[in-house]
């Protein structure tokens, strides 16, 4: 088997490969000044994630990157992602609020729930969000690739142990964060007050270890590399994935046994 980096960098490769042949343009950018000005004036957004966004969050140097995507028309989908290096990525960066804003006041403090998974993430945590697909290209797979390449990046970049995000109750049920994000785990932590959104949500944070990550990408690659594809055609498998009844198994509430 190949090492962790070297098949990053190999899909990294193909990724940019594919794209290209679909009409896109990819660009990595360090200014997350950018991507929180982008989803202000973008269609169709709901919040900006204060996790990503320099007005909210201290966001250091080479610890944080956002991806571009355009087509002859302009800027069609992004993704941002951050690293944490924590030994509680729960307990110590979510519970505290400290994800979201750099200096958390008393109303910045999630309603965690107890059987949220403390103790379970630690080391180097890629943390991805901020996931904005323009409404005309919704249907051609992007939220399947931008995932997988953030999270390609954060081995090459920042050797992480492990990737996760956040997602709302609807797209978790949906299938979404499993069969098109690639996140193979979820626990439910938030039942009650979130924070960004400044009221009451039921979120869930979906997870994949560095191994995990590897196999993901072995996996891809042989369809990646099968001829030439094009978006459309990854379009078609993530159409058919999403449509397959959601794995309820891998949704782990600590504590309480299997939802």
């Amino acid at each position: 088997m190949s090492s962790h980096l070297e098949l990053a960098q190999r899909y990294m490769t193909e990724s940019v490969g594919l794209l290209q042949r679909s009409g896109y343009r990819l660009s990595l950018n360090f200014d997350l000044n950018g991507w929180a000005a982008l989803l202000r004036s973008a269609p169709s957004i709901g919040i900006v994630n204060p996790t990503f966004d320099p007005a909210h969050s201290d966001l250091k140097p080479n610890e944080a990157f956002w991806l571009q995507l355009n087509d002859d028309s302009g800027v069609v989908a992004c993704i941002a992602d951050r690293l944490f290096t924590t030994d509680d990525f729960v307990a110590r960066e979510l519970a505290s609020g400290k994800l979201w804003y750099a200096r958390p006041g008393a109303g910045d403090r999630p309603a965690l729930l107890p059987s949220a998974p403390i103790g379970r993430y630690s080391g180097r945590v890629g943390h991805a969000g901020g996931l904005w697909v323009h409404p005309r290209r919704r249907k051609d797979g992007l939220s399947w690739l931008l995932p997988r390449l953030v999270r390609a990046l954060s081995i090459m970049n920042w050797s992480v142990d492990r990737h996760c995000g956040l997602v709302f109750e609807g797209i978790h049920d949906s299938g979404l964060s499993a069969q098109a994000y690639g996140f193979p785990e979820s626990h439910i932590v938030v039942e009650g007050y979130f924070p960004p959104v400044r009221g009451d949500a039921r979120v869930f944070v979906i997870h994949i270890d560095r191994d995990q990550i590897a196999a993901q990408f072995e996996d891809d690659l042989v369809r990646m590399t099968d001829g030439d594809p094009q978006m459309r055609d990854v379009a078609t498998i993530v159409s058919q994935r999403i449509h397959e009844p959601v794995v309820r198994s891998r949704v782990v509430q600590m504590g309480g046994g299997d939802a």
